[in-house]
C-alpha cells in the first residue's frame, strides 16, 4: 500500500476531527476539495432520487383522485426509473474520488440550516400567493385540490433545495466517516496523497478535513 504522507503528516492526522474544528471552515485543503466536490455530485443525485419519488407520489395521488390509472403509469414509471438512476449515481460518486479539474457550480444552500431557511422562505411566499386563491376555491368547492397542489409544491422545494443542502452540509463529515470504513476509498485517497502537489505552487496542506 502506498505510504500515506504529505508534508510529513500521516493521513490519520489530516482526518482528525479535532484538527478540523480548530481550522477555519473556509481554509482550503485537498481533502476538503475532494469532500466538497464529491458532496456536490452526491447532492445532485439525491435530488434525482427525491424527484423520482415525488413523481411516483404525484402520479399515485392524481390517479386515486381521478380514478384514472394513466397518471400513475405516465408519472410513476419514469419516476421509478429516475429514482433508480439517482440511487445508482449516488452510490457510485460516494465510492470514488471526484474529478476536481471539472468546475462544479452549486447555486443552492450549502448547509442544512441554509436549506431549511430557503425552503421555509419559499414555502411562505407560495402560501401567500395561494392564500389569494382560497376564497374562489372555497366558492367552487376546490379548496382540497388547492391545498393538495400547495403541498406538492412544498414537497418539490424539499426535494430540490432541502435534501441536496443537507447532503452538501454533511459532505466533509460523511467523507471522513467513509474513509474510516471503506478500504477502496481510503486507498484512492492514499494514492492521491502520494502524488498531490499544490497546483498553485504554494504550500497548501493536504488536510485538514
Amino acid at each position: 500500500m502506498l505510504e500515506s504522507y504529505a508534508q510529513g503528516r500521516p493521513l490519520e492526522y489530516w482526518l482528525s476531527a479535532d484538527l478540523a474544528k480548530v481550522s477555519p471552515p473556509q481554509a482550503p485543503s485537498r481533502l476538503r476539495q475532494l469532500a466538497d466536490a464529491q458532496g456536490a455530485l452526491a447532492a445532485a443525485w439525491s435530488g434525482a432520487i427525491g424527484g423520482g419519488s415525488l413523481m411516483l407520489l404525484i402520479g399515485a395521488v392524481v390517479s386515486t383522485l381521478t380514478g384514472n390509472p394513466t397518471w400513475v403509469l405516465s408519472l410513476g414509471l419514469p419516476g421509478i426509473a429516475l429514482g433508480l438512476l439517482g440511487w445508482r449515481g449516488w452510490k457510485k460518486v460516494r465510492s470514488r474520488l471526484p474529478d476536481t479539474n471539472k468546475l462544479l457550480i452549486n447555486r443552492g444552500p450549502g448547509s442544512a440550516k441554509g436549506g431549511v431557511w430557503a425552503t421555509l422562505g419559499m414555502a411562505g411566499l407560495l402560501a401567500a400567493a395561494f392564500t389569494l386563491a382560497v376564497p374562489s376555491a372555497i366558492e367552487r368547492g376546490s379548496l382540497a385540490t388547492l391545498l393538495g397542489v400547495y403541498f406538492m409544491m412544498v414537497l418539490l422545494l424539499v426535494v430540490a433545495i432541502l435534501i441536496p443542502s443537507v447532503v452538501m452540509g454533511r459532505a466533509r463529515e460523511s467523507f471522513r466517516e467513509r474513509l474510516l470504513v471503506d478500504p477502496a476509498l481510503r486507498q484512492a485517497v492514499e494514492a492521491d496523497m502520494a502524488t498531490w502537489r499544490d497546483p498553485h505552487g504554494g504550500s497548501a496542506a493536504y488536510g485538514p478535513l
